[in-house]
């Protein structure tokens, strides 16, 4: 397997993890913070927040480009780095992109 493909598949299970866990750690993290709970039941949503898996953060997950897994200069739109952008948007196969001339 490709380190690139591998790198890519490793952000895809990170991205998967994030959103299966998203909801738990914005729920236990509010609880958390609130202080009219009383002590013991923000301790156990302390103690099941940090049991979470490691790669239900959001701060792991990596913008990687979808075709090549590069990680700088990415589109957010498209997903898509420089070099395949422009190669796409050349021959005009990204729909509401037009090539530019001067």
């Amino acid at each position: 397997m490709d380190r690139h493909k591998a790198w890519l598949m490793l952000d895809n299970l990170k991205r998967i993890f994030f959103l299966k866990n998203e909801i738990k750690r914005i729920f236990l993290k509010s609880n958390l913070r609130n202080r009219k709970v009383n002590y013991s039941r923000r301790y156990l949503s302390y103690y099941y927040l940090i049991n979470l898996p490691r790669f239900s953060s959001r701060t792991l997950v990596r913008n990687r480009c979808i075709m090549t897994g590069r990680v700088w200069s990415i589109n957010k739109k498209t997903k898509l780095s420089r070099f395949v952008f422009r190669s796409k948007a050349n021959k005009t196969n990204l729909p509401g992109y037009s090539r530019a001339s001067w």
